[in-house]
């Protein structure tokens, strides 16, 4: 945008590429929390909720009459987080945390969801199809595909055994299934065969309740 507050040739690039202008999205303050309305870039079909957070960086974007939806208490941030969805749905549920480090969700065609409370950071990637029920985990340089990760206690839950399914380490994880106290640690090895184990084992002085 110009000095006088007239557009310029960036809010056209902008427009051209399917975001909000700078002025636009400074307009949903203060709802939604923007720290950085220069730097953040929201697709035309993303509804976000009043109480949202997006951190400087952030990329929501919409293809093909794809969609996004963040829900109240989402943090998008610290750290580059990019959200977008090609004739798909992305849902964010309300408390997620993405982030800190970069995040990365695509959605091309197989939706990707990710519910209430849930925690991903470190360098993950998510792609659809997806399901991360509330209060699961994805941590690391890993790669998600055509995985469901069971809803339970989020990362504060004294009891491992109550917690939401885990990803967590480095590598491909493709077409798992994690239940509630249960963890997939990637190890970066294609061939290696991705076990199931219980969380507990990795918190064996962790409280039973």
């Amino acid at each position: 945008m110009d000095i006088d507050g007239a557009p310029g040739p960036a809010d056209d690039a902008r427009r051209a590429s399917g975001f909000l202008t700078v002025a636009e999205v400074r307009g949903l303050l203060p709802e939604v929390v923007v720290l950085d309305p220069g730097s953040v870039l929201v697709g035309a079909d993303v509804t976000l909720a009043a109480g949202v957070v997006l951190y400087p960086g952030a990329v929501l974007e919409t293809r093909a009459g794809g969609s996004i939806t963040v829900a109240s208490g989402a943090r998008l941030g610290p750290g580059p987080v990019s959200v977008v969805a090609t004739a798909a749905r992305v849902t964010i549920g309300s408390g997620a945390e993405l982030g800190p480090g970069p995040v990365t969700i695509t959605a091309t065609v197989a939706d990707v969801r990710v519910g209430n409370g849930a925690r991903l950071s470190g360098g993950c990637l998510v792609d659809g199809p997806t399901e991360l029920g509330a209060g699961a985990q994805v941590l690391g340089t890993v790669a998600v595909r055509d995985a469901e990760l069971a809803a339970g206690g989020d990362h504060r839950e004294p009891d491992p055994d109550r917690r939401a399914g885990v990803v967590k380490g480095v590598g491909r994880v493709h077409g798992v299934r994690v239940g509630t106290g249960e963890v997939i640690v990637g190890g970066g090895v294609p061939s290696a065969p991705l076990v199931v184990e219980r969380q507990r084992a990795h918190h064996p002085e962790a409280p039973s309740r």
